[in-house]
């Protein structure tokens, strides 16, 4: 993914989360931190990005740039930002950057960190519905900040 501008993608990703929403999300996120631990957390976080996902299916595609293409059909949709998707030939695996998530920051977290959880099992659940798609593997966060998400999918 090309580097953008920091400053400007977080402004996106605030941008992108409504007034109405703001507050509750907030509030969620802070109970849920509250009373879980953050393992805890941000394994119901991957769980609640999995219904997104189920709410949002994608249609079996037949190559990594129609993939990228339909998860960003549904990410416009719900003003989430945008992704890129590469193979990592030495790796053998697929490497994944999303770009301007929505951002909430928290007492616990000013950055609003905990968004990356959620993208895991969204993402990660688009991609274990494509046909060939091995059940085992999910994506790995090597990286978060507020304006980019980066994942890691397939064999450690």
């Amino acid at each position: 993914m090309t580097a953008a501008d920091p400053t400007t993608l977080s402004y996106l990703a605030r941008r992108g989360v409504s007034g109405q929403w703001r507050s509750f999300l907030r509030a969620l996120v802070e109970t849920l931190d509250s009373h879980l631990d953050a393992a805890s957390r941000d394994s119901l976080l991957r769980a609640v990005g999995a219904r997104i996902a189920a709410l949002s299916p994608l249609p079996g595609c037949s190559s990594l740039a129609e993939l990228e293409a339909r998860m960003n059909d549904v990410l416009a949709q719900m003003d989430w930002g945008y992704v890129e998707i590469s193979l990592d030939p030495n790796d053998r695996v697929l490497m994944v950057s999303h770009a301007a998530p929505p951002t909430i920051a928290t007492t616990a977290d000013p950055s609003g960190g905990w968004i990356a959880a959620v993208v895991e099992g969204l993402l990660g659940a688009w991609m274990a519905a494509q046909p060939g798609a091995e059940p085992s593997l999910s994506p790995r966060r090597i990286s978060s900040t507020p304006a980019l998400i980066t994942l890691r999918y397939g064999r450690d």
